[in-house]
């Protein structure tokens, strides 16, 4: 038999450990370059590999197809052969050779047709920090299909806000979260690296700290030039 070998930042190792189904919710959460959304871009793309999977990928507002997962995909299934070899990507569309089709909506505008959908196994939330509670109480339900689960990536911006009290601060049992910044990240790049110390240079602490770290957007310039 043949074995594929899939790397992944290490504190990402305990939460896709779990088998699909044995968890409700799985996510990462943390600042930029930590490797969070193409971590859960490989692993959706390696789960419609093993089986026949309709997985929507959603966030909160979604105009046209590039401000989608569909690049993070993309990204992760091109830098792996057989991955790449299984999958027909297209413009708007990604879909696999066994049938598994990847499904891409914005929720603001198409709450109605996401609840109408049927027999989703996997669902996405990119950007979950921006979803607003009523949005988070329309899907979950809708996520219904048997072993059917549901991943959130975000950025923390504001203590208390929906994704954050759902999945940090009142965690259910069924759910496996990750806190992931860019020393987490073993694939950090030096492009990135220089990106970030020119950041730490020019940017207040707390906005900073926000953008690389992860840390709750508190007293930045940016918020008191807003008269927040």
């Amino acid at each position: 038999m043949t074995q594929a070998t899939i790397k992944l930042p290490p504190k990402l190792v305990p939460v896709f450990t779990p088998p699909r189904g044995a968890l409700r919710y799985r996510g990462a959460y943390g600042g930029r370059g930590s490797g969070k959304s193409f971590s859960f871009a490989l692993m959706a793309a390696v789960w419609g590999y093993a089986e026949r999977m309709r997985i929507l990928c959603t966030r909160e507002l979604q105009i046209s197809i590039k401000e989608s997962f569909h690049a993070e995909l993309k990204n992760a299934i091109e830098k792996t052969p057989w991955l790449a070899a299984h999958y027909d990507v297209g413009v708007d569309y990604i879909r696999g050779a066994n049938g598994t089709e990847f499904i891409f909506r914005g929720l603001r505008h198409n709450m109605s047709a996401v609840k109408s959908m049927a027999q989703i196994d996997l669902c996405i939330v990119e950007e979950a920090e921006d979803v607003p509670e009523h949005s988070w109480s329309d899907l979950t339900p809708t996520i219904r299909a048997p072993r059917s689960e549901i991943w959130a990536i975000w950025n923390p911006e504001r203590d208390g806000s929906p994704v954050d009290a759902r999945f940090r601060k009142h965690a259910p049992d069924n759910c496996l979260m990750a806190e992931m910044q860019y020393w987490d990240n073993p694939f950090f790049t030096p492009e990135l690296d220089a990106e970030r110390r020119n950041d730490q240079q020019r940017l207040d602490p707390a906005t900073y700290a926000h953008i690389w770290e992860g840390a709750y957007l508190e007293n930045s310039d940016a918020q008191v030039l807003a008269d927040k």
